[in-house]
């Protein structure tokens, strides 16, 4: 009788101090719920991150004990599934370049439940991505992978990136080392013969029409030729749009100027700490946004919130004029000529397949100016910060 009371005095002890089991990311089918894969007591973090793929909602873990490589402890290593969202197949986003991240700390299965509402999209998760940065632990991974899928395929789009096509699991798998990433994809509702992101470029597994690819990437997006009621916009030699003066016009002179039609104001806050990053002011229709700096703990205090900055990521859809000569669609070269040589910083042409923006960086003592070219190097889009 005593044995078995001992036994059973301990047995809280043992089961207290038994290990969370892990789950290792290389035997996912990749579409498994993702409340299933996660532990709300980690950083979930929730929300969009163009500057990896803009099509998607990304779910970032972070410092994480829980996942496993196939053997390989993922310890302290970001963790980011991705989940489908109609909503986010836009090509605003994608069109700016990227670099637009928006992702809220989650907590619990409500704030979660919440989340993929407001964003329409899937509770299964149909990708993973590995923050990788120690090239020891790249070497273990790939030899993981080569064991299990024999050597990839050379990624003709970066130096040192592979890919493997696993029609039997249904799987795409691309190493990035260069771009620190592995990323695994489940296959099966995406296209069979072309795929891109920024890490990668764009892949042709055989028979890519690109043009049609892209085009059901950016399905849900307005046809600029189709919008509406566009907003008027005149840019003066100082870049000020309209009356609002960057640095100077606060929250309430914006929503006294004509412009204000049509937005939607949305609180920023930084899902680490909780703490009001910015406000900004969003126009999805015409791809218009405002962001404004919180100066004030009441955030209702519309005197004391200054802008910071503005974007036009579409200038097909406003009618824009420019004081110094600029025109919408106006070619690279010539909007060269226009402009003042001494206030740029730096031009960018992005060549092949990983381009994914052409910029004139425009730096004056106050605010830098980037005016974004598309694929043709057509004037596009502005943003101003």
């Amino acid at each position: 009788m005593k044995i078995h009371l001992f036994l059973l005095a301990i047995l809280p002890f043992m089961i207290s101090c038994t290990k969370p089991e892990k789950i290792d990311l290389s035997k996912l089918k990749l579409d498994e719920p993702l409340i299933n894969l996660i532990e709300f007591n980690d950083t979930l973090l929730v929300g969009v991150e163009t500057v990896e793929y803009p099509f998607c909602l990304f779910a970032e873990v972070e410092k994480s004990q829980k996942y496993t490589f196939d053997g390989i402890d993922l310890n302290e290593h970001k963790i980011i599934f991705q989940i489908n969202s109609e909503k986010l197949r836009t090509d605003s986003i994608s069109r700016f370049g990227g670099a637009h991240i928006d992702l809220e700390r989650i907590k619990n299965g409500n704030e979660l439940k919440n989340a993929l509402r407001n964003f329409k999209a899937e509770s299964n998760i149909y990708g993973v991505r590995i923050a990788i940065e120690d090239p020891n632990l790249k070497s273990e991974i790939l030899k993981k992978i080569e064991l299990k899928y024999g050597k990839g395929t050379k990624n003709p789009n970066t130096d040192n990136g592979l890919y493997w096509n696993v029609k039997e699991e249904n799987k795409y798998i691309f190493f990035a080392p260069d771009y620190d990433r592995l990323i695994i994809l489940n296959s099966t509702n995406l296209s069979k013969t072309c795929y891109w992101d920024i890490f990668n470029g764009l892949i042709d597994f055989g028979g890519c029409d690109n043009e049609k690819y892209i085009k059901e990437l950016i399905k849900n997006s307005t046809k600029p030729e189709d919008v509406q009621n566009k907003p008027v916009v005149k840019i003066d030699r100082n870049w000020h749009l309209n009356t609002l003066i960057v640095g100077k016009s606060t929250e309430e002179d914006f929503l006294k100027s004509p412009i204000n039609k049509n937005f939607e104001r949305i609180e920023e806050i930084n899902g680490s700490s909780g703490e009001m990053n910015q406000i900004m002011y969003q126009d999805e229709y015409h791809d218009f946004y405002f962001y404004f700096k919180v100066n004030s703990k009441d955030l209702e205090n519309k005197k004391a919130n200054s802008m910071k900055s503005y974007s036009l990521n579409d200038l097909k859809k406003v009618e824009i004029s420019f004081e110094n000569g600029l025109k919408a669609g106006m070619k690279f070269e010539d909007a060269l000529k226009i402009l003042d040589k001494k206030t740029i910083v730096k031009t960018i042409k992005n060549e092949g397949e990983l381009r994914f923006a052409n910029y004139i960086i425009i730096k004056n003592a106050s605010y830098e100016v980037s005016l974004v070219f598309d694929e043709n190097l057509f004037l596009s889009g502005i943003f101003l910060k």
